[in-house]
């Protein structure tokens, strides 16, 4: 926009041309704010989702609101202080929902998945910018300061609406959990106790009770895993009890009770040192059982499960081993990640299937990890199939290093 004006030169005695007037970016959004908002439905419509069809109004939504907020932003006075803090997501707010992080709120709903929401921002700053430069913005020397500043406006309405996202995406898993937890678990553990009910009062057989039971039990398992899984994947960790206890004494009562539940299969347990620490109890069992009974599945049949422990100073070792084919380099980190299964193996003409969701070796992974520990593979046709587990005795800091 071309502003032009004149003015007299008492020394030259004619009219002198003045520098025409700069436009700040702030009052050029809101004189250009329905090309802009235009310029967003035309892009928001192109965007791809699983959810609702939205018509015109429901996907410009907020942005009227957004781009306000931006060109208020623009025109206020800002120090250093507070370009550094905006800069790092972290500037100001009071105690109402942002405009950006009411359109968080609209786009999940709508089905708008977290990266097609920052899309539309960077079609907004985009279509700003675009539109600025066609009237000649850009080339005053002030420019460049506004321009700054709407880019760190735009990353602070990102950084409002992706943190808004992500805490509804937390909200949401927390009741899925909840919902799964009990209103799921408790039947099956109904299911349990009245069919023990049912043969204690002579009513029903415990041949016939036991595929009930059994049923039951691989159900509540699966939905263990579940749990689990969503817990790491939400909180990024798997959250843990740590308690003092000897980890030997643990691990021992779970090679029983997988002896007792496989009594034509052998596992053999052996211990050297001291195996005094802070362990998860529960969690602790829960990794051994898992890894042997991904020993049992894909071992020999005809050979034993070996778990061996050992320990130094500050830490304290177990592995788990089985003879049997080896697993193939190129699955080795594949099978610790969520939802894969292991390869059915084919021994002696006998095709074994996988069970359960493919998440067993994850969670372990996942147990060790939150303990501050590592956890190894080695696997081949000589030598056989060992997972290895290191862990602290004590966690001395805080997160976790990184999963090997």
């Amino acid at each position: 926009m071309q502003l032009s004006s004149f003015t007299h030169s008492g020394l030259l005695g004619k009219r002198q041309p003045v520098a025409p007037e700069r436009v700040r970016l702030a009052d050029f959004i809101r004189l250009h704010s329905a090309e802009i908002l235009l310029a967003w439905d035309e892009f928001a419509a192109t965007v791809q989702h699983e959810g609702k069809a939205l018509d015109q109004a429901t996907l410009r939504d907020h942005a009227a609101e957004i781009l306000h907020t931006i060109a208020l932003d623009l025109a206020q006075p800002q120090s250093p202080a507070q370009q550094d803090a905006k800069s790092k997501g972290m500037a100001p707010r009071g105690p109402a929902s942002t405009p950006a992080e009411t359109h968080a709120d609209f786009r999940m709903v709508a089905g708008f998945a977290v990266d097609a929401m920052i899309t539309e921002y960077r079609a907004l700053r985009a279509s700003v910018l675009k539109i600025w430069a066609k009237q000649g913005g850009g080339t005053a020397p002030g420019d460049l300061t506004d321009l700054t500043r709407f880019n760190e406006a735009i990353d602070q309405s990102i950084a409002e609406s992706v943190g808004r996202y992500t805490r509804q995406t937390k909200n949401a898993t927390d009741l899925f959990i909840g919902i799964l937890g009990h209103d799921i678990r408790n039947p099956l553990g109904t299911i349990v106790l009245s069919s023990e009910h049912l043969v204690r009062s002579g009513q029903l057989t415990r041949a016939a009770a036991a595929p009930i039971v059994n049923a039951a039990v691989r159900i509540r398992g699966l939905i263990e895993e579940v749990l689990d899984f969503t817990r790491a994947q939400s909180e990024g960790v798997m959250p843990l009890q740590r308690t003092p206890g000897n980890l030997a004494l643990q691990l021992a009562k779970i090679v029983q009770e997988t002896q007792v539940r496989h009594p034509t299969r052998t596992v053999h347990l052996e211990t050297t040192g001291d195996f005094d620490g802070e362990w998860d109890e529960g969690r602790m069992g829960q990794l051994l059982s898992n890894l042997l009974a991904n020993a049992l599945l894909y071992g020999a049949r005809d050979s034993e499960v070996r778990v061996r422990m050992w320990a130094d100073a500050q830490q304290v070792c177990f592995s788990v081993h089985n003879r049997g084919e080896p697993i193939p380099e190129a699955e080795r980190e594949r099978i610790f990640q969520p939802l894969e299964r292991g390869m059915a193996q084919h021994l002696a003409g006998e095709r074994r299937e996988p069970s359960g969701l493919g998440l067993g070796l994850y969670i372990c992974r996942e147990i060790v990890r939150s303990h501050g520990g590592r956890l190894e593979l080695a696997s081949t046709a000589a030598d056989g199939t060992t997972f290895t587990v290191s862990l602290p005795r004590q966690l001395a800091a805080w997160p976790p290093t990184a999963a090997p």
